[in-house]
C-alpha cells in the first residue's frame, strides 16, 4: 500500500452536498494524485522527523493525526505544514542518515534503514544526511504543497 496525495478542492470540502460537488467537478476536474512513498515508509518519515528535529515537528505533530489517517488539510495546515517540513529538512542535513536509526526499530527492521542508507549513498557517492535519505519524500510534498499553496486550497490524501 501507498501513500497518495494531491491539491484539494476549496476548504471545506469535506460538507459538500452531491449538487456542489458535481458543480465543482464540472468546472475543476480533480487533480490526479502523487504518490509520495509506501504507508512503512510514510510511517518511519513521520517518527523520524518527530524524533530528529526539535523546531520542524511541532508543526507536523500540529496535524499529525490528519497525516497518519491521510486525511485533508485545509490550505492553514497545509502552508503550515510546508513551512514545518521545510524547517524538519533543514535539522535533517545536519545529522548523518545512520544516527536516523535510533529509535525507528518500532516501525522497521535495521537491515531495512540499512537498505535505504545504502541506496541513497549509491545515488549520492557518499554518506548522506537525514534530508538526503527523506529526500524525494521531501520533494514530492514541497511540489504538491507548493500548488495548493498557489491555488489558495489544502492538500487531500487519496489515491484518485
Amino acid at each position: 500500500m501507498s501513500v497518495y496525495l494531491s491539491v484539494a478542492p476549496p476548504d471545506g470540502f469535506t460538507r459538500w452536498t452531491d449538487a456542489e460537488w458535481d458543480r465543482w467537478l464540472r468546472e475543476h476536474p480533480w487533480e490526479a494524485a502523487e504518490r509520495l512513498c509506501s504507508r512503512g515508509d510514510w510511517a518511519i518519515f513521520l517518527y523520524q522527523l518527530r524524533q530528529h528535529c526539535p523546531r520542524g515537528k511541532k508543526g507536523v505533530e500540529a496535524v499529525l493525526e490528519q497525516l497518519i489517517h491521510e486525511r485533508p488539510l485545509s490550505s492553514q495546515e497545509s502552508e503550515d505544514l510546508r513551512g514545518s517540513l521545510q524547517t524538519a529538512r533543514g535539522e535533517l542535513e545536519k545529522v548523518p542518515a545512520h544516527a536516523l536509526k535510533q529509535g525507528s526499530a518500532m516501525f522497521a527492521g535495521a537491515d531495512n534503514l540499512d537498505a535505504m542508507i545504502a541506496a541513497a549513498r549509491a545515488r549520492l557517492g557518499r554518506d548522506p544526511n537525514g534530508a538526503e535519505l527523506w529526500e524525494a519524500v521531501f520533494d514530492q510534498l514541497e511540489s504538491v504543497l507548493a500548488r495548493a499553496l498557489a491555488q489558495k486550497r489544502g492538500i487531500y490524501f487519496g489515491n484518485v
